[in-house]
C-alpha cells in the first residue's frame, strides 16, 4: 500500500542536506555518516506536466524554467509559474542542476509517456539537423541506419502511450519492453563505437545518442513495472546501470569537440545519468519488499498534482 508515501521532500531533509548531514546520490538521500538510505526521490506527474509545458520552447527545461520564473505569467498561468519556481528551487537546493540534460527529469526514474513522446519529437528533429553535419565515424549507410532506428524507437514510444487501452495491455507492454531493449542495445553499440573512434568525440551526436539510449531504457523499465515484473525489472535496472558505467566512466571533459568547460557540464550530466541508474535497483527492490505494486506506484506518481518530487521513505 502507498499510505506511507510522502508526496514531497520533507523540510528537515532539505535542512540536513544543506548542512551536509544528508547527501544525495542520484535519486537517493542518505546519511552522510552512516551511509544509511533515508529514502528515494521520484518526479511526479506534476513535474512531467510542467516539463511538457516548457518543452515547447528552449532546449533545457531548467533554463526555460528560470526564464518563465523571471518573466512572470506571460503565456503561462500564475499557478504554473509558481509551481515551476518551486520545482526549480527544490532541484537547485538538492544540486540537481542538469535537469533536462539527462532527458527524463530528476534521475531517470519514471517514464511519463506523454512527456517522453514530446522529448522524443525534439530529439528526432535534432537528429535530422545533425544529419547534414555529422562526418566523423558515420558514413552515409550508417546515418541511414541511424534514421531507421530512431524511427523504430518512435513507433515503440507511441505504442507505449496507447498500451493501457488495449485489452491485452500486459502483453503489449511486454512486447514494447522487448523491442526497446533491442533499441537500447543499438544505441549503446553506436555510443561505444563513437567513443573508441580516433580523435575527439562529436559532443552533439554523442549527447543525442545517450538520450536515445536513456529513453529506451527508461520506457522499457516502466513497461516492466506496469506488468508487475519487478524481479525482472530489478535485473534489467542493474544491467542498465552497469552499461552506463562502462560507457561513460573513462570519458573526460577533454574527450569531446567542445571547450573544456562545456565538456565538464556534459560529464556531469553523464554522471547524473549513471548515478540515477545506480539508484533504480534499490527503488525497485524497496517496492518489492514493501509489497507495493509497480502499476500502483507509477499511477500514484502520475496522478500527483501538488508536488513535483515524491519522497519514498525506506523506514
Amino acid at each position: 500500500m502507498l499510505s506511507n508515501v510522502l508526496f514531497e521532500v520533507p523540510a528537515h531533509l532539505l535542512s540536513d542536506h544543506a548542512a551536509g548531514n544528508v547527501i544525495r546520490f542520484g535519486t537517493i538521500l542518505k546519511d552522510a555518516v552512516t551511509g544509511q538510505i533515508a529514502g528515494h526521490m521520484q518526479e511526479t506527474g506534476l513535474a512531467h506536466s510542467l516539463l511538457s509545458t516548457v518543452l515547447s520552447g528552449a532546449a533545457s527545461p531548467l533554463t526555460l524554467g528560470l526564464d518563465m520564473v523571471n518573466m512572470g505569467t506571460g503565456l503561462y498561468t500564475s499557478l504554473q509559474v509558481s509551481q515551476l519556481k518551486s520545482m526549480v528551487s527544490l532541484l537547485q537546493s538538492l544540486q540537481m542542476a542538469t535537469l533536462g540534460v539527462s532527458l527524463v527529469g530528476v534521475g531517470v526514474s519514471v517514464a511519463g509517456f506523454i512527456y517522453m513522446k514530446q522529448r522524443f519529437d525534439r530529439l528526432e528533429g535534432k537528429f535530422a539537423d545533425l544529419d547534414q553535419t555529422v562526418r566523423q565515424g558515420f558514413d552515409e549507410q550508417r546515418k541511414s541506419e541511424l534514421r531507421k532506428q530512431v524511427s523504430k524507437t518512435s513507433a515503440l514510444v507511441r505504442r507505449a502511450r496507447a498500451a493501457s487501452t488495449r485489452s491485452d495491455w500486459r502483453m503489449e507492454y511486454l512486447e514494447i519492453a522487448a523491442g526497446l531493449s533491442e533499441q537500447a542495445e543499438y544505441f549503446r553499440y553506436e555510443l561505444n563505437h563513437l567513443a573508441k573512434s580516433d580523435g575527439k568525440i562529436d559532443a552533439d551526436l554523442f549527447s543525442h545518442l545517450v538520450q536515445m539510449q536513456v529513453l529506451c531504457n527508461t520506457v522499457r523499465l516502466d513497461c516492466q513495472m506496469r506488468c508487475e515484473e519487478l524481479t525482472h525489472a530489478l535485473r534489467m535496472a542493474e544491467e542498465i546501470a552497469g552499461d552506463y558505467q562502462s560507457s561513460f566512466s573513462e570519458l573526460t571533459p577533454l574527450s569531446f569537440t567542445i571547450p573544456p568547460d562545456k565538456g565538464l557540464t556534459l560529464i556531469r550530466s553523464l554522471r547524473d545519468i549513471s548515478d540515477g541508474a545506480e539508484c533504480k535497483p534499490y527503488l525497485i527492490d524497496l517496492l518489492r519488499t514493501r509489497r507495493i505494486g509497480g502499476m500502483e506506484y507509477l499511477e500514484a506518481l502520475g496522478s500527483e498534482e501538488k508536488a513535483p518530487l515524491q519522497f519514498l521513505p525506506v523506514t
